[in-house]
């Protein structure tokens, strides 16, 4: 398990705050205003450990890694043409979406045109 350090709890509380699925650079931009000696390789560090701890989640879309505080199994709609990324719950109670030979899935990246987009292309 990884030390609660100041930086730990500094970079969680920033993630726990966000909806916009950050990457580990805004994530630092963020944090290095609260502690400005702060060094983006510990930014990084922190988070890949609490990923590596399936204390916050990780994925990657458009070759860049981004992170969520919501820890709870749910679907990532992302944009194609913007880069939005949106959360999306399963229904209440669904932990995921379990096929027939038992296999759930509780972590699902979804690409397509966000509705903002769709608009600006009409």
């Amino acid at each position: 398990m990884q030390r609660r350090t100041v930086q730990h709890e500094t970079v969680l509380q920033d993630l726990k705050k966000r909806h916009d699925h950050p990457t580990a650079e805004m994530v630092y931009d963020s944090v290095s205003k609260t502690i400005p000696d702060i060094s983006l390789a510990t930014v990084y560090r922190n988070l890949k450990n609490m990923a590596d701890e399936d204390e916050i989640l990780s994925f990657t879309q458009n070759g860049r890694e981004h992170f969520d505080a919501i820890n709870v199994p749910h679907m990532h709609v992302c944009c194609r043409n913007c880069g939005k990324i949106e959360d999306v719950f399963f229904p209440d109670g669904e932990e995921g979406l379990e096929f027939n030979d038992g296999f759930r899935v509780d972590n699902v990246i979804v690409q397509g045109i966000c509705s903002d987009c769709r608009k600006k292309m009409q």
